[in-house]
């Protein structure tokens, strides 16, 4: 449905431990460990690499829900609470949640490598 116009959400909840983050982002190597996100980023560039008379704007935002708080993991202030909205046109949204649009699935990892320092320097501060 992403590929038709519909926004998508991948969402993983569960307890401390419970392996959401490997089933989210896996592992690099060997190919078939690889988590969902990855996998979802180029099964969307293929499908958009095969669709023909189309164009498509493909934007990334990461964050994460923790205790009840909204963090923007590719935002300049991962440590800045974020705030739930609803709009009767938008729908539900986070406000100044970062958007990053993105052409590639390179584009995308990029964004994932940088994701994944700022929670490193996040969680060691």
């Amino acid at each position: 449905g992403v590929t038709e116009g519909y926004n998508g959400t991948i969402f993983a909840y569960g307890q401390t431990g419970s392996g959401k983050s490997f089933t989210m982002q896996g592992v690099l190597d060997p190919p078939s460990q690889r988590g969902i996100i990855p996998r979802a980023f180029e099964h969307i560039f293929e499908t958009i690499q095969c669709a023909e008379n189309t164009k498509f704007l493909v934007r990334a935002s990461y964050l994460e829900i923790y205790k009840e708080e909204i963090r923007d993991l590719l935002g300049k202030e991962t440590k800045q609470k974020m705030e739930l909205k609803e709009h009767p046109e938008r729908g539900v949204y986070v406000r100044d949640l970062s958007m990053h649009t993105v052409h590639s699935v390179g584009e995308c990892e990029r964004i994932m490598d940088q994701e994944t320092q700022q929670l490193l320097k996040f969680e060691c501060v």
